[in-house]
Order: structure tokens, then sequence, then C-alpha cells
């Protein structure tokens, strides 16, 4: 992440030629695991102790988290879900681990629209396409035990993350 940032100025040769300027203003935005990717290259490019050579400062103007998964990752999370309702872990479990989603449209109506096509104007053939958009996002993947070493992040404040 911090090689592709600073490709976004013009004021050196490793520019990624879009043309931005010698100082952009930049906008993290982060989704699910990106969002703990951004949290993540904040707690190193910003922490006490960096090791990032930040001769070249990024001029970040800010960061939007969206759904992001927290600071601890998901474990503790999925914990509070488990002992909240087991029938909505099934569905979760089944939904990703399982990969159901892609294949049952119940279970991927449930986990990301609710309701029916009349609470929510969501027709079938619009399941069916997100579900190809999941499909195809399946070859992305998460090594989850290597990140989870890499938990927890620091929180705001200096604060542990768990």
């Amino acid at each position: 992440l911090n090689s592709f940032l600073r490709g976004l100025s013009d004021s050196d040769d490793n520019t990624l030629g879009l043309k931005l300027g010698d100082d952009p203003q930049i906008a993290l935005i982060g989704h699910s695991f990106g969002g703990l990717t951004i949290m993540k290259w904040l707690e190193q490019y910003y922490g006490e102790n960096n090791n990032i050579d930040n001769q070249h400062n990024i001029n970040l103007s800010g960061v939007a988290l969206m759904c992001s998964v927290p600071p601890s990752g998901n474990g503790p999370m999925t914990m509070r879900f488990l002992r909240r309702s087991i029938r909505d872990s099934w569905k979760i479990t089944a939904g990703f681990v399982m990969k159901k989603a892609i294949t049952d449209k119940s279970n991927c109506r449930d986990l990301f629209f609710g309701g029916t096509e009349n609470d929510n104007g969501i027709s079938d053939e619009d399941v069916e396409r997100y579900q190809s958009y999941f499909e195809r996002d399946t070859v992305a993947t998460i090594d989850l035990g290597d990140l989870a070493k890499k938990l927890p992040s620091i929180e705001a404040g200096g604060q542990s993350g768990r």
C-alpha cells in the first residue's frame, strides 16, 4: 500500500503516471478486510516504532472504513453471533465458509439483502447477478491464519484492539 500511495505523486521516477500532481491529497476507503488493511498500514506508517522511510510524506486527507473487520479480527464477533443465535451462526458459516451464498439463493438473500423481493426490491435476477460477483471474487483469498498472527491491530489512542 505504501508504494502504491507514493506512486500517486508525480514528484519522482516511481510515479504511476496518473498526473495527480506532486502532492495529491489522498483519501483511503476500505471495506471489510480492506478496512483492516488500512488500519494496519496506518499503524505501521504513523506508529511510534515505524521503520518506513517517511522522507516522502503521503498527503492523507482522510480515511473511511465501511463494514470494516474490527482491529481484533472477526473471531470475537463470530463468537458473539454464536452465543446469540446458533441458527444465524450456521447461516453465516454456510454462506461464507462453505460458500453457499454463491449457489443458494435463499442463503444469499438472507445474508446480504434480507426479506423478500417485495420487502426490498431485490429481484431473484439481482440476487443471481450478485452471486456471480461473489463467485468471481472467490479467486482472491485471505490467509486467515497468517492474519490472526498480526492481530490485534492498535486502535486510536494506542490501545490494543482486543
